[in-house]
């Protein structure tokens, strides 16, 4: 019989992987928890017209990459590409706008994309991300960068560059793609196919093409800045204000749109040179127009999301979760107390390893050397007789006899 593999683009997390998992979410809830943001958990699938109205349909995630499918109530269902439009359908859904003036939320979870696999992006990928509703501050936008640069470096991760750019609003991006198209329609036949689309349904996308951008007439391409009205240009301005007051370094990127059609004004990317051409790492911005598109309702938001796999990659220092203690017993007549001493650590807030099947001495202290404890508490039937367990630690290699009432006092030691 023919086993059944993981399909194509899908990827257990297990082993040392599952340990770095556990980490980037721990420590990000912990962060993020912090400055004042509530988890927040939608379904993995929502209807199709979400993602349509949210993302665009002229982008390449709804042309292109979303799975999409009929229930069997004949809707249209999509699993989730991002969690930006299923956090704002929850929070228009909900009302929550009517409950309290700025909400900020976070998240951690599964999202698919029909993408070619390739190190650091699966076709059911993990995002950790924030949005924030109910607030324009151009001091808010500042934050949610300092915030996700912050994160990456408390994770250990190096070498990071943050990107920032601001493209503006309907009217001023409006004015800015006539400049964009009457710049590259002279140039129309040196397009790649992708981008002789896009040059009239989403010509925004034409500056990160991956294929073009090398060639010379990329080197004069309008500023998404120069179109900019002076009131967003005035929020630019704060927002680059307070990054400085907040110590973080970055660099301008005209060309830096993101792929998503809700974004507006403030965007930003943070990216590292050790991942190759899939270098972005956390990405976001504003989107002060997608709860008007979801729900009629003026409000403006920002937030971000960073892809797990990205950076389980880079992150080099991690906790092991390693027992803190194994427990070997020796003979019949000890497992029971063996069990007994287990059960106590445990609920003492030892981690503890124990085996439920008889070994030698030998192969007892490789199985603890192997798991990398810092004790191991040997109990045999001459040990028992005198109601004692030898300690030994693995630090320092060195044991000693300990009565049973005393052992928890000299491991807290």
């Amino acid at each position: 019989m023919e086993l059944i593999k993981a399909v194509r683009g899908t990827k257990d997390i297990i082993g040392e992987e599952a340990k770095k998992y556990i980490y980037i979410s721990n420590i990000t809830q912990e962060m993020l928890e912090n400055y004042g943001y509530n988890f927040a958990k939608t379904p993995i699938f929502e209807e199709t017209d979400l993602f349509k109205r949210g993302i665009g349909e002229a982008t390449d995630v709804v042309e292109k990459e979303m799975y999409t499918f009929k229930d069997r109530g004949e809707r249209s269902i999509t699993l989730r590409p991002e969690n930006t439009a299923s956090i704002v359908r929850c929070y228009l859904e909900n009302a929550i706008y009517a409950k309290e003036d700025v909400s900020r939320f976070y998240y951690n979870g599964s999202m698919f994309r029909y993408e070619r696999p390739q190190a650091g992006r699966q076709r059911e990928f993990n995002q950790i991300g924030v949005e924030v509703l109910g607030e324009k501050s151009p001091i808010l936008d500042a934050e949610v960068i300092a915030m996700g640069y912050n994160l990456l470096k408390k994770l250990g991760i190096t070498d990071l560059e943050v990107k920032i750019n601001s493209v503006g609003s309907k009217e001023s991006r409006s004015l800015y793609r006539e400049k964009l198209v009457n710049h590259f329609k002279v140039h129309l036949d040196e397009l790649c196919e992708d981008c002789k689309d896009r040059i009239n349904r989403n010509p925004l996308r034409l500056l990160d093409c991956k294929v073009d951008s090398h060639k010379d007439f990329y080197k004069d391409v309008p500023s998404i800045i120069d179109s900019l009205f002076e009131e967003e240009r005035r929020h630019y301005e704060e927002v680059k204000k307070y990054l400085d007051i907040f110590g973080v370094k970055y660099t301008e990127d005209p060309s830096l749109v993101r792929g998503l059609d809700y974004y507006s004004s403030t965007v930003f990317e943070i990216v590292t040179n050790k991942l190759g051409s899939q270098g972005t790492v956390l990405g976001g911005g504003r989107y002060d127009n997608l709860l008007k598109e979801l729900g009629n309702k003026d409000i403006p938001a920002v937030g971000f999301a960073a892809g797990v796999e990205r950076i389980m990659m880079l992150l080099e220092d991690y906790p092991k979760n390693n027992p803190d203690v194994y427990v070997a017993w020796i003979g019949d007549k000890t497992i029971e107390k063996a069990m007994r001493i287990s059960e106590d650590l445990r609920k003492n807030n030892f981690k503890t390893y124990v085996d439920y099947s008889a070994k030698g001495m030998k192969s007892h202290m490789k199985k603890a050397d192997k798991l990398g404890v810092r004790y191991c508490l040997i109990l045999g039937e001459d040990e028992l007789n005198k109601n004692v367990v030898v300690i030994k630690n693995f630090e320092t290699r060195e044991q000693k006899e300990v009565k049973f009432e005393d052992i928890l006092k000299e491991l807290t030691k």
